[in-house]
């Protein structure tokens, strides 16, 4: 089959979250299949940075927004894997230091700038050079290419002769915009309606993914069943409810060329588990790095993540003290609202020995941080997947999670009597529920049979991509 994937991120041109390590890892995995995977995303300054071997093709698209007409260049790139990527051009939109938000608040233009991404998506599909079989659109800046499509389709009086899946990676972010910027579409006035983009007086692009797409995913099968609840929805519940049948849940994958300790460069030594030797060496490297002090007795844990609400920070926060006067050092790596950011520098600052806190995104540090810690941190409000349990599996990093979504899915809770289970669970999102598993987990850190059983017992877990692909595959090949 002929695949063509619409997103904003992809790993390593642009990348805020596991978004974009999807969209590196999938198109790869689904290569190895033997289909051709085109990938197609913004050319952002961050993108310009990287893709420096990036050509342009010589061809201009002319895309409708409201009243003017945009132009936007296509540039390509060969990987090594085989995929092939096309970078959309357009300065005034992407040439910027952030791709969404200056920092303080989303970029005003959001709407505009991802509706002619997406009419870029659909453009391009339309050349014969690009055809594709299906194409599969993530979260809501590609949500408006089924509609698109859908517009094209009844314009035109035939069927649009490529299929479209929709994933909502995370439906707390729906590109949600006033009516004002509803002519940016260039629809006519019947899409602007609760059967379609409409959605209590605004604009709703994810909506319109949802309504129009051939098939809508998600991350993983819990979360599939969370988003159709009234608590878990965000207001699309009952959008979803209404396409229940063509909703599935399918698990992300890890890509194990980059995120496995048996062959991370990045990693002070290399280990597995048959020999975990190279974790103690890890750990040591990783406390001597960030100016930590922790004896053998003390265990280690991390908390690497977007630092927003939805990552269960205040949860965290919450549970500092208690964490710390149980004997744990704690490292927290990542970059989100700026409130999230003063809050844990502050809380570094109170406990300067045990906590240290690095803001921003370091790929380096996070390679070593789940090599050298004994334990992750994943208190989320709502995870659709997840990713960072998956690496800290493969990585004996004994994740210590809240039992919703894909960490409910991925993560199996420790049994003290069969010696079975990954990690540990709580359920209530509270910081007490934390420091209960956590404390858990401190206690059987004691224990360093029981701890290197466990370690194994997570290791031993597969989550790569080629099972998800061959999921999608079939999904694909059934529309």
């Amino acid at each position: 089959m002929k695949i063509f994937f619409a997103a904003s991120e992809m790993t390593p041109y642009a990348k805020t979250g596991g978004l974009g390590d999807v969209v590196s890892a999938l198109p790869g995995a689904l290569s190895q299949l033997g289909h051709e995977v085109t990938c197609c995303l913004p050319f952002y300054r961050c993108a310009q940075e990287v893709a420096r071997e990036a050509k342009p093709i010589g061809l201009t698209l002319q895309i409708p927004l409201g009243s003017r007409t945009v132009t936007g260049d296509v540039l390509e790139l060969k990987q090594a894997d085989g995929v092939r990527v096309l970078f959309i051009r357009r300065d005034e939109f992407f040439d910027r230091s952030e791709l969404y938000y200056t920092g303080v608040r989303d970029y005003e233009d959001n709407a505009e700038r991802f509706l002619f991404f997406s009419k870029a998506v659909v453009e391009l599909l339309g050349y014969t050079r690009f055809h594709a079989d299906v194409v599969h659109c993530h979260d809501w800046p590609a949500a408006f290419v089924p509609v698109q499509a859908a517009y094209r389709a009844r314009t035109l009086g035939t069927e649009f002769p490529v299929k479209s899946v929709f994933t909502i990676h995370n439906i707390a972010y729906q590109g949600m915009f006033w009516s004002l910027d509803y002519p940016l579409t260039n629809l006519p006035g019947e899409f602007f309606t609760p059967e379609s983009l409409e959605f209590y007086g605004q604009m709703n692009l994810m909506k319109g993914g949802i309504v129009f797409a051939d098939a809508v995913t998600t991350v993983s099968r819990t979360y599939s069943l969370e988003i159709q609840t009234t608590e878990g929805g965000f207001g699309l519940d009952t959008v979803l409810a209404a396409r229940a049948d063509d909703v599935q849940g399918i698990v992300n994958g890890v890509d194990y060329t980059r995120w496995n300790p048996a062959t991370d460069g990045q990693l002070r030594q290399r280990y597995t588990p048959e020999d975990l030797s190279g974790k103690r060496a890890c750990r040591a490297d990783l406390l001597a790095k960030l100016g930590l002090e922790a004896n053998e007795t003390q265990p280690v844990a991390a908390f690497v993540s977007r630092l927003t609400e939805q990552k269960g920070v205040e949860v965290l926060v919450g549970a500092v003290e208690k964490l710390v006067k149980s004997g744990l050092t704690l490292i927290v790596l990542g970059k989100g609202e700026r409130k999230y950011e003063e809050i844990l520098a502050g809380v570094a600052e109170e406990f300067p020995r045990q906590v240290t806190v690095r803001i921003g995104h370091d790929e380096e540090l996070s390679h070593q941080i789940q090599g050298g810690a004994d334990m992750l941190l994943v208190p989320s409000h709502f995870e659709p997947c997840g990713l960072t349990q998956l690496y800290a599996l493969k990585y004996g990093t004994v994740p210590v999670v809240r039992a919703t979504g894909g960490l409910e899915d991925t993560v199996r809770q420790y049994n003290s009597r069969s010696e079975d289970g990954t990690g540990f669970k709580f359920a209530p999102y509270t910081s007490a529920g934390l420091v209960e598993a956590a404390q858990q987990a401190i206690l059987l850190h004691k224990q360093p049979k029981k701890w290197q059983k466990l370690m194994r017992n997570a290791m031993a877990r597969d989550f790569s991509w080629r099972a998800s692909a061959q999921k999608y595959e079939k999904l694909y090949a059934a529309l």
